[in-house]
C-alpha cells in the first residue's frame, strides 16, 4: 500500500476495492448498498475484497453513495441543564433510539437553545447533515418552524400544533394533555375536595394551557383563578410556589401539580406547613416518572406514554424519509393511583 506521507499508510479507497475485486467503482458502491442491480455472487466478491483491503467507508463517502446521511437530528431548544434535569426528555430520547433500532439511522442530538445555536443547526440541516428532524420542544423558538419548513427535510414535532400554518407540513405526535388533566381533576372530585389549587408550569407552554383547561372543565368553581399559580417545571419551583400559595390560601384541600417534579416540591411545602397528605390535602402529579413512585407519600399522577411518543416520532420520521406524507398521532394518558390522592 503506497504511503500518503512518511510513516503513515494511505487510507484504502473504494478504487482500491474495485481494483481488488476486478469490478468498477460503481459496482462496489452498489454492492455496499445492497442494490438489486448487483448479483449475490458479485456482492460476495466485493465483500471479500473489502476484507482483504481493510476498506472502511466513512460517513461522507456513504452519504455521497446513498444520498442519505443516515442520521435523524433530534432538535432541542431547551437549555441543556433542563434536558438532563427533566426525565421527560430522557424517556422520549429512549423511545426515539428504540424506534430507530434496526433502521440504519442514528439519532443525533442537536442543541439549539440560543439564536446562534439555532442558526448553526439550520445551516447544518440545509447541508443535509441529517435525513429528518424530530423537534422535541417546538413550543420554544417558534420562528424555527418556518425555517425548518424551508429546508425541505421531513420534520416531526413532539407537541401539538394549534392554529398553525404548518399543519399538514410536519408530522406531529403528542399526548392529550386536556384529557389527562380531566382524569386528575376527576380524582380530586372523587376525593370530595372543594378548595382546589393548581401549581402549573410556565404559562407560555402549550401543555400548561391544555392542562389548565382540562382541570377547569371538570372542576368549574372549585378551581378559583386566584388559586392557580405558575412556576418552573422543577421541584424547587414547586416548593416555592406552593409555600406562597399556602400563605395566601391556607384552606386549600387539593393541589393539582403540572409535573411530578412540581408535585415533589408541593409535598415538601405541605410537610413544612404541617399539612398531612392525603388527609388534609390531596396531591396529584403529572408524568409518572420514577420519582412519583418513590415520593413520600407515593404520588398519584397522570402517566404520559413518553417512550411510546418517542418511538412513534421515530416511526413517523422514517415514513417521511421513505416518501410518506405528514400525519398526526394523539396518544392517551391514564391515571396511576397511589397514596397522595
Amino acid at each position: 500500500m503506497p504511503p500518503g506521507r512518511r510513516g503513515a499508510p494511505r487510507a484504502v479507497t473504494i478504487t482500491d476495492v474495485a481494483r481488488e475485486a476486478g469490478v468498477s467503482r460503481a459496482t462496489v458502491s452498489r454492492a455496499i448498498n445492497d442494490s438489486d442491480l448487483v448479483t449475490a455472487e458479485t456482492k460476495r466478491t466485493v465483500q471479500e475484497a473489502i476484507t482483504r483491503t481493510g476498506f472502511v467507508m466513512n460517513a461522507r463517502g456513504r452519504a455521497l453513495a446513498t444520498g442519505r446521511a443516515e442520521t435523524v437530528g433530534v432538535l432541542i431548544t431547551e437549555p441543556l441543564d433542563e434536558l438532563f434535569d427533566d426525565p421527560t426528555y430522557g424517556r422520549m430520547l429512549r423511545g426515539i433510539a428504540e424506534g430507530l433500532t434496526g433502521s440504519g439511522f442514528l439519532p443525533v442530538i442537536v442543541q439549539a437553545s440560543s439564536e446562534s445555536e439555532r442558526a448553526l443547526a439550520l445551516r447544518s440541516f440545509g447541508r443535509r447533515s441529517v435525513d429528518a428532524v424530530i423537534h422535541l420542544t417546538p413550543y420554544r423558538g417558534t420562528n424555527l418552524l418556518g425555517s425548518l419548513a424551508g429546508t425541505g427535510l421531513p420534520v416531526v414535532l413532539c407537541g401539538q400544533l394549534v392554529d398553525s400554518p404548518y399543519e399538514g407540513v410536519f408530522s406531529t405526535v403528542y399526548s392529550d394533555d386536556v384529557r389527562g388533566a380531566r382524569l386528575a381533576a376527576e380524582r380530586v372530585v372523587a376525593a370530595g375536595r372543594r378548595r382546589v389549587a393548581a401549581v402549573l408550569g410556565p404559562a407560555d407552554n402549550p401543555a400548561t394551557g391544555d392542562r389548565r383547561r382540562g382541570y377547569e372543565e371538570v372542576l368549574g368553581s372549585r378551581l378559583d383563578a386566584a388559586r392557580i399559580v405558575h412556576t418552573h417545571w422543577d421541584t424547587a419551583g414547586g416548593l416555592t410556589a406552593t409555600a406562597r400559595l399556602l400563605e395566601s390560601h391556607p384552606d386549600v384541600d387539593a393541589i393539582l401539580a403540572g409535573s411530578d417534579r412540581i408535585a415533589l416540591g408541593a409535598l415538601a411545602a405541605l410537610h413544612t406547613a404541617g399539612r398531612r397528605v392525603p388527609e388534609d390535602v390531596v396531591v396529584v402529579g403529572f408524568d409518572d416518572h420514577a420519582i412519583a413512585a418513590s415520593a413520600s407519600p407515593p404520588l398519584t399522577t397522570i402517566a404520559q406514554p413518553l417512550v411510546e411518543e418517542g418511538q412513534i416520532a421515530a416511526q413517523l420520521a422514517l415514513e417521511m424519509i421513505s416518501g410518506a406524507g405528514p400525519r398526526t398521532e394523539v396518544l392517551k394518558m391514564h391515571l396511576v393511583p397511589r397514596v397522595s390522592a
